[in-house]
């Protein structure tokens, strides 16, 4: 399996974190943002073609979000290293999530995931520009190498979605942003 070990990854990730238990805050999580919680406040995201990634560890008593811009990353040029510890990719977002929530492999098992957004935002036939459908697929292939379980999916489609999780209950809400129609 892969291992979560970087000091990197870790600093970065230290200010990255929802207010300690008893702040009833609700945490905005943005684009290429993640943010965990644990005890009071809520983490959201607002999604459109970006995935929104939710992990909740009951058993630990953390949940984390994870607001996903693009499938995967570019591999770095050679001589170069690689970036990792935020939620700009998805394949960078679900490891980062496990090592902020301090999980260890033998706790995968227990964490369900929770997937919306990926919507088709561009009315566009070319599979270049259908970057919802993208982020959709890598969260699911990516989950599945990490042995994660989804619960619930909320994609695709040609609206926006919120994701909110309340940190003290680990419920997970998600709900269509449709336009009227006139």
């Amino acid at each position: 399996m892969h291992a979560l070990n970087s000091a990197a990854i870790r600093r970065y990730l230290r200010s990255h974190s929802c207010p300690p238990a008893g702040t009833p805050a609700s945490q905005q999580v943005g684009i290429g943002q993640l943010k965990i919680g644990a005890g009071a406040g809520q983490l959201e995201a607002v999604l459109g073609s970006c995935v929104g990634i939710a992990l909740i560890w009951r058993e630990g008593g953390s949940c984390g979000l994870a607001h996903c811009l693009l499938p995967e990353a570019p591999e770095p040029s050679p001589g170069t290293p690689g970036v990792m510890g935020g939620a700009r990719y998805v394949n960078q977002a679900i490891p980062a999530l496990l090592l902020m929530m301090g999980a260890q492999e033998d706790d995968y098992p227990h964490i369900e995931a929770v997937l919306a957004g990926g919507a088709s935002m561009l009315d566009s036939r070319s599979p270049r520009l259908q970057i919802g459908q993208q982020n959709a697929a890598a969260a699911r292939k990516y989950l599945r190498q990490w042995g994660l379980n989804v619960s619930t999916c909320c994609l695709g489609g040609h609206y926006g979605r919120t994701l909110r999780i309340d940190c003290a209950t680990q419920n997970v809400i998600v709900r269509d942003i449709v336009p009227v129609q006139s």
